[in-house]
């Protein structure tokens, strides 16, 4: 009897499987790169309709954003300024338009976009999070949330591991419309951007819209 105990014993060992190693931790910090000399061009397409002013017009230019140089913010953070150009089409030359500035904790991503402070991602990415984008400015609410998270896409011939998608939750009507999609990339950044509002009203039975529709797409990225 002792025997077939010890035996039962020795075959239930011998069938352990050690666990599976855990995956390490990441928090995400990738899709926002805050390495001086990075940059991205940009293909932009701008729209902007006033039916009432009967004006309708339109523009498209590429647009390229680097990282210059690494300071300290007000707070005391590491930071660093962005450095906007526009391709002047004619000469073939980029010229400075305006500079931001950004910095990256290891809870959220900010950039001051025109002076204004907005939380542009917090870390680590989990869909069903929500925080308002204005909470660093004396902006209304605005809140956005995770869509997609470690997800590959495409565009412009370009392939992505891993991006993430940031979306609003603002909530559109038959009046007001507000569309804002963000993606990111690991370690590239920002890739493409979606911000259009709109306002359709109807004045003696005619449709009448004020809006703008904006569209930001990578065309190409280096360091």
């Amino acid at each position: 009897m002792a025997l077939a105990i010890g035996t039962t014993l020795a075959a239930s060992t011998g069938c352990r499987k050690d666990p599976a190693p855990a995956e390490p931790y990441d928090p995400g910090l990738a899709y926002f790169p805050v390495d001086s000399g990075r940059w991205i061009n940009y293909r932009v397409d701008s729209v902007w309709r006033y039916d009432l002013g009967s004006v309708w017009d339109s523009i498209h230019y590429t647009l390229r954003e680097k990282i210059t140089n690494d300071f300290t913010d007000p707070e005391g953070r590491p930071a660093q300024r962005l450095l906007r150009y526009r391709l002047d089409s004619t000469n073939g030359a980029w010229v400075p338009q305006d500079v931001w500035w950004q910095a990256r904790t290891s809870t959220k991503a900010e950039r001051a976009e025109e002076n204004q402070r907005r939380i542009k991602l917090i870390f680590p990415p989990r869909t069903g999070q929500y925080w308002n984008t204005n909470a660093t400015n004396t902006g209304s609410a605005y809140e956005l949330t995770y869509q997609e998270i470690d997800v590959p896409w495409s565009v412009n011939g370009l392939s992505f591991d891993s991006t993430l998608l940031v979306k609003t939750t603002y909530p559109n009507n038959a009046v007001v419309t507000n569309t804002y999609y963000e993606r990111y990339a690991k370690h590239i950044g920002l890739i493409y951007r979606e911000v259009d509002s709109t306002n359709t009203q109807y004045m003696n039975g005619v449709q009448q819209v004020r809006g703008t529709w904006y569209r930001q797409v990578v065309t190409d990225y280096g360091e």
